[in-house]
C-alpha cells in the first residue's frame, strides 16, 4: 500500500495516498459494521495496524 511509502516522520502522504485510505477505510467500515459514532476510534486502529504506528490526531482527523 501506498501509506508504506511515507513511514518516515519526514515525509508527507499525498493527497492520492489519503484518498487510497479513505476508500480503504470506507471498505473496512463497511465489513466491520462500524457505525459512525465509533469511526473515530476505528480509523485510529486501522491506521495504526496500516502504518505500523501511532497515528496522529491530524491525519485521523483527514481519513474520517
Amino acid at each position: 500500500m501506498a501509506v508504506n511509502r511515507a513511514a518516515s516522520k519526514s515525509e508527507r502522504l499525498s493527497a492520492f495516498d489519503l484518498d487510497a485510505l479513505r476508500e480503504v477505510f470506507r471498505k473496512s467500515v463497511r465489513e466491520h459494521d462500524v457505525s459512525a459514532a465509533d469511526w473515530a476510534e476505528h480509523a485510529k486502529l486501522f491506521l495504526k495496524r496500516t502504518t505500523k504506528r501511532e497515528a496522529g490526531k491530524e491525519i485521523v482527523n483527514r481519513v474520517v
